[in-house]
């Protein structure tokens, strides 16, 4: 294998420019003006923490390798923080929540401390670390167990998108705003973190010498990545921005309840519904099929005679008001009486008066965007996307299509 050696001075310099950027990048995170520091809060110490085994090249330098050993505990509140962040989305994360997860920190501490004492003061202090300490099992056992805990958050984190996935589509009409893609990306982009450190770590323990090159390639990706954090988290829009009038606790115990009721996040087909049907699925208020079919006649009827869908950020807790129940038995009705979530039953209300306006010749003079604001829609990108979901053809196309057939008729 070829080793490269790296000049000490830049990898001192690089390190430095690390550090400095995630701190910057972490204040920049909440006092954006547009960022929601009650959720970017947990993204920046994220961002920070990141960091740290960047500056690694520099405490060697300052000091030795044995003290390296006292940021250990340090980098075992990454996943956290990163699961904190993706909770926050839709809940307020308390200290009653948060410190079950800070458990392993303080057994991090403690092992630091054995490290230290039973390893680190055997040597001499110096920069490089000695190729039988990176070998001993009282370093290789946390630095595992750490691994471990960075994979199950990110199995966590992918639970906890998924859960504000299935709230969103029993609360919300339209989501465009609240669009999930960056934090898959995020998710995603950690793994792909954690598994450089699998690699990077074996060849640490083989080649010792060649440290400095796997700090300096490991801090080029994750610069990369913290940039692309910060970018993204300053503009993702959160449900605290959207609807600040609602009370943070009222809204958390909303999201809470419309995750609990649905399983599926997907629409279900007409084939999957006698399945569907044969299946029990918890029920917070326990409504009979009566109290469900009765709800849902009363949805239908308001949706016909007042068309509700036409406003374009339609949410569930309206629709409640309107019919003078809770938002969960709302919810459970169109769930269990309709086999659809909020999300998918008001947009197919839509997608069914777009098509009829389009089949209207009164409205051939009228653009496709015009015909989707009418249904509505609040944008282009959104009707397009939403009418092809249920037709599986464009506005445009659907227009067409009629048109043609009616000429040949």
């Amino acid at each position: 294998m070829l080793l490269l050696s790296v000049s000490e001075n830049m990898l001192l310099f690089i390190s430095g420019i690390g550090i400095a950027q995630s701190i910057l990048l972490g204040a920049l995170l909440i006092f954006h003006p547009k960022s929601d520091k009650s959720v970017n809060k947990f993204l920046s110490y994220f961002v920070v923490l990141q960091s740290l085994p960047i500056i690694l090249p520099i405490v060697q330098h300052l000091s030795s390798w044995q003290n390296m050993v006292f940021l250990e505990p340090l980098l075992t509140l990454i996943a956290p923080f990163l699961y904190f962040y993706i909770r926050s989305f839709k809940e307020v994360i308390t200290w009653r929540k948060a410190w079950p997860h800070f458990i392993f920190f303080v057994f991090s501490v403690v092992m630091s401390a054995i490290n230290y004492t039973t390893i680190a003061v055997k040597y001499p202090p110096a920069a490089e670390v000695p190729r039988e300490a990176i070998r001993h099992f009282v370093i290789l056992v946390p630095l595992t167990l750490r691994l471990v805990q960075r994979i199950v958050y990110y199995f966590l984190s992918r639970y906890e998108l998924k859960r504000y996935q299935r709230s969103i589509v029993q609360l919300f009409s339209d989501t465009s705003r609240i669009n999930l893609n960056w934090v898959r990306w995020l998710i995603n982009g950690y793994l792909c973190l954690i598994v450089m450190t699998l690699v990077t770590i074996p060849l640490t323990i083989k080649y010792p010498e060649s440290f400095g090159l796997w700090v300096l390639l490991c801090g080029t990706f994750v610069s990369v990545f913290i940039y692309l954090v910060t970018f993204k988290g300053m503009t993702q829009v959160t449900l605290w921005q959207i609807h600040p009038e609602v009370s943070k606790v009222k809204l958390e115990q909303e999201m809470e309840d419309a995750a609990t009721i649905s399983e599926e996040p997907e629409i279900i087909n007409e084939e999957q519904s006698n399945v569907l049907q044969e299946k029990t699925r918890p029920r917070k208020a326990g409504l009979n099929e009566s109290k469900i079919d009765e709800i849902v006649n009363k949805i239908i009827n308001l949706m016909e005679s007042e068309k509700l869908y036409q406003e374009p950020e339609l949410t569930s807790q309206q629709l409640a008001g309107k019919l003078d129940l809770p938002v969960h038995h709302v919810s459970q009705a169109i769930n269990d009486g309709l086999k659809k979530n909020f999300y998918d039953l008001i947009n197919n209300y839509r997608v069914e008066e777009a098509k009829r306006l389009l089949l209207d010749p009164k409205n051939d003079n009228y653009t496709i965007l015009s015909v989707g604001f009418e249904a509505g829609f609040n944008s282009k990108t959104t009707f397009n996307t939403v009418f092809k979901k249920f037709t599986g053809m464009t506005p445009t196309d659907f227009r067409e299509k009629q048109k043609m057939e009616l000429a040949t008729a």
